[in-house]
């Protein structure tokens, strides 16, 4: 797994713990209605894991990604470089 951020690829170093949750998004606040079946408006998903550019001494850092209800794209949430 790889993440593109800033114009670099980071891989996703695998002998790290990897963290994966849900929270939930209040939908009724960013829209209106919700059409009947519209699927789950309230998930948000969730993953941090720890990458660094390969073949370079880069330390690794942790990023938060996060996914939409209703979305296939990823997010960065948030990146923290340990300092």
């Amino acid at each position: 797994m790889a993440i593109r951020h800033d114009g670099q690829i980071w891989l996703v170093d695998p002998n790290t713990d990897s963290q994966h949750w849900y929270g939930r998004d209040s939908w009724w606040d960013t829209r209106r209605n919700a059409a009947v079946g519209s699927g789950d408006l309230v998930s948000v998903e969730y993953w941090r894991v720890q990458a660094q550019i390969p073949g370079s001494n880069s330390p690794l850092r942790t990023f938060t990604l996060r996914r939409q209800p209703l979305t296939t794209q990823w997010r960065l949430d948030s990146i923290d470089d340990g300092s």
